[in-house]
């Protein structure tokens, strides 16, 4: 016989039970409220709020936050002269329980305070000139982080170039082991000629952005020509033979005919007129072909001259200067020393124009590019000439790799910052050529190019959709393109290279 439990005793014992486990859950509730308290110190993001008037894209500066070494910094420092003694600031905790603080001592506009951060809607400003601390406070009321704040700026003057892309591909003609070259602008073409193992080549385009478009043609001097001393005018290529004869092409290089003339280097052309030098009795002498501008210089050089050995020739023109000039950069003197200052023809007389030039060397390239600088307290950006001078066999026969820049068309040089200077992949060179052109931006890369890794850029130089030249929508766009040309390595071996380069800024789709 089964003994049955009372209705009630079940009903009781259900009861106890769900008494018993409320109480369960209330305990388990208040623990977990306890433990919940957070502890948490991190800072999980760090930056300043616009503020165009303090430098364009300051919101965009990216800011690391080191926890290890309880550090917040910019990598990336701003451009020399950004006021920072009254930036407002934007933090992210990882806690929304966690408050935190700012501490500014030693400022040079700010008084030492110490006060509560606002924040996503702070308008507090810091001044950054002195020494800032952020303290972190976690809401358990014990764990705190104090984190050193910094704002990093350039100390150095930023040059506002940057190399965004290098690319690279062989020289044109397929010479098989190449051993010279030298690359000319004519008629706004270009004329590449290459020596070698089984003779020369000569090859041309009109842009070489599409390396399939040259055209190469090969040539047969009937005499041994200096491959180093190609010079063009507006209309015809020169060069020397080994004994110092002037030979002459019209059709581009195909065809060359003696012009009964000698000189000992050609420095430029001038229009439809040549320059060089002649060496009579052991003196140097300003030449021209086929004959001296009227009034022009044929007198000795002057002792700080460069008899050879210079970079290619630029023809620059301005607003302030009644005719073009010829501009040349280095080379040696007659005494056999060398030079770092730029010369120039202005269709009379040759005059130093550097005050302050680059380290002397022959062998240079120069080449001249323009960027955009912002007119002080507006959204108009100005275009303004600089010139790249880079490469170069100095006084000791070492090879200079850095790059300097002229800001004033020769005048002064200085030496450009890091990442204006050539990739780690691009070996120290003398004896190149570098010319631009303009490309139309709809893709990145022609046919036929071997991209190159670069340095990585700062943010407020890349620039953003807020700060363009255009007001309309852009599907391509002009970008001016450096390509070097050749260029001969430490052991005289030619580099079988063309480099491509461009200025960040320009590569990208209109910014400025």
């Amino acid at each position: 016989m089964k003994k049955l439990i009372p209705i009630y005793a079940v009903l009781t014992a259900l009861v106890m039970f769900v008494v018993q486990s409320c109480n369960v859950s209330s305990e388990v509730e208040e623990n977990q409220s306890y433990n919940m308290v957070s502890s948490n110190t991190l800072v999980t993001g760090f930056s300043l709020a616009k503020n165009d008037s303090v430098m364009a894209l300051l919101d965009s500066v990216r800011f690391t936050v080191d926890v290890n070494r309880r550090l917040i910094y910019n990598a990336d420092s701003l451009p020399l002269g950004t006021k920072i003694d009254r930036l407002i600031t934007r933090v992210s905790l990882a806690s929304s329980t966690s408050t935190s603080e700012f501490e500014i001592s030693g400022a040079t506009n700010m008084k030492d305070t110490t006060f509560a951060y606002g924040g996503s809607e702070n308008t507090d400003s810091i001044d950054f000139t002195g020494d800032v601390y952020l303290t972190v406070k976690a809401a358990d009321g014990i764990s705190s982080k104090r984190y050193k704040v910094v704002v990093n700026v350039h100390k150095m003057k930023s040059d506002s170039l940057y190399w965004n892309e290098m690319e690279r591909t062989e020289l044109p003609g397929g010479v098989s082991n190449p051993v010279a070259q030298k690359t000319v602008q004519c008629g706004g073409a270009l004329f590449t000629l290459v020596q070698g193992a089984s003779g020369y080549v000569v090859s041309t385009c009109e842009n070489p952005e599409m390396f399939a478009n040259w055209q190469k043609t090969t040539v047969n001097f009937g005499f041994t020509p200096v491959i180093s001393s190609l010079i063009a005018t507006d209309d015809a290529l020169y060069i020397l033979s080994t004994e110092g004869a002037l030979y002459k092409s019209t059709d581009g290089g195909q065809q060359w005919s003696a012009t009964g003339k000698t000189m000992y280097s050609l420095v430029s052309g001038y229009g439809n007129t040549l320059l060089g030098v002649e060496k009579k009795d052991g003196k140097y002498y300003y030449a021209y072909y086929p004959s001296a501008p009227a009034g022009a210089d044929a007198d000795e050089v002057d002792k700080e001259f460069p008899v050879s050995g210079t970079s290619q020739s630029v023809i620059f023109a301005n607003d302030w200067s009644q005719s073009k000039q010829a501009l040349v950069l280095g080379g040696q003197m007659a005494d056999g020393g060398l030079t770092g200052n730029v010369w120039g023809f202005d269709g009379k007389v040759w005059a130093k124009l550097s005050n302050v030039g680059v380290p002397a060397a022959r062998d240079i390239t120069l080449v001249s590019y323009y960027y955009y600088m912002n007119r002080t307290g507006t959204l108009h950006y100005d275009k303004y000439p600089v010139w790249f001078a880079f490469g170069g066999k100095l006084a000791d026969g070492s090879l200079s790799k850095k790059v300097y820049l002229s800001f004033d068309n020769g005048l002064h040089w200085s030496l450009g910052n890091d990442l204006v200077q050539l990739p780690e992949s691009m070996d120290a060179f003398y004896g190149a050529q570098a010319y631009v052109y303009t490309s139309v931006l709809t893709t990145r890369m022609a046919s036929g190019w071997e991209p190159v890794a670069v340095r990585q850029v700062p943010v407020w130089m890349r620039g953003s959709a807020a700060q363009t030249r255009v007001s309309t929508p852009v599907n391509e766009w002009e970008c001016p393109y450096i390509y070097v040309f050749g260029g001969y390595e430490a052991n005289g071996a030619l580099s079988n290279t063309i480099w491509r380069g461009v200025v960040n800024r320009l590569s990208f789709k209109p910014i400025i």
